[in-house]
Order: structure tokens, then sequence, then C-alpha cells
């Protein structure tokens, strides 16, 4: 599945968007906002704060935040998806983020339950 820049959000007035108008849902690892954006599609954002550790350890959270995802593509389309990783996150391993990412697609109400892959990594 290739994520082409129609599929991401990349402008801060994007993401202030999302943060401003969206809904909010948090887990141990995520703080997951989210937004109707009438097109159809999902667009993706992904934060993580300086506060979790060096530029390494923020872009390791980023690519598991980003497969973890991917892992899932039963997920509601025509919204605007904002990830912010929590310190916890920092220590996760796949088996851990992808949970984790379930989770919070679960209670953010995004999450099409279906047979086969929704039992997890």
């Amino acid at each position: 599945m290739n994520k082409s820049s129609k599929h991401r959000l990349a402008r801060t007035r994007e993401f202030r968007a999302v943060f401003e108008k969206g809904e909010q849902v948090a887990t141990r690892g995520y703080v997951l906002y989210f937004a109707a954006n009438g097109l159809g599609i999902n667009r993706t954002g992904y934060v993580t704060s300086k506060k979790i550790g060096n530029a390494v350890t923020r872009n390791r959270i980023k690519r598991l935040m980003k497969e973890a995802f991917r892992y899932y593509p039963d997920v509601k389309q025509g919204y605007d998806l904002v990830f912010v990783a929590r310190l916890p996150s920092a220590g996760f391993n796949f088996v851990q983020a992808a949970a984790e990412m379930k989770r919070i697609l679960q209670r953010g109400g995004l999450f099409i339950m279906k047979t086969g892959r929704d039992e997890g990594p």
C-alpha cells in the first residue's frame, strides 16, 4: 500500500485544524485526534515530541506508528487522523505498537471489525 502525498497531513494548518475541531481519544502510548475531512480517504499525520527522546528514537516511534496503522486497513474512511506518541511508546516493539493502534482506533470508533486480521499480530 503506497501512501501518496494525498494520504498525508503535511501543513501546520492541517494539523491545527484537526487539533482544534476534531475529537480526541487516548491510550497509554498514543493520543489520536481525528476529524471528518469530506474527502472519502483518510489522511494521516504522526507527531513525536522532543520530550520522548533523540531524533533516532522519535523516528523509530513514527515508523512503528505508521506500520501499525498500515497493519489495520479496515479503518473508516473520510477522516484526518493525527497520532501523537506518548513517552511509554518509546519502549514499544511492533506487537505492542500494533495492539496499541488497534486499541486507540477502537476507542475512536474508527476500527471496522472484520474476521481474520482483527486478532492482532
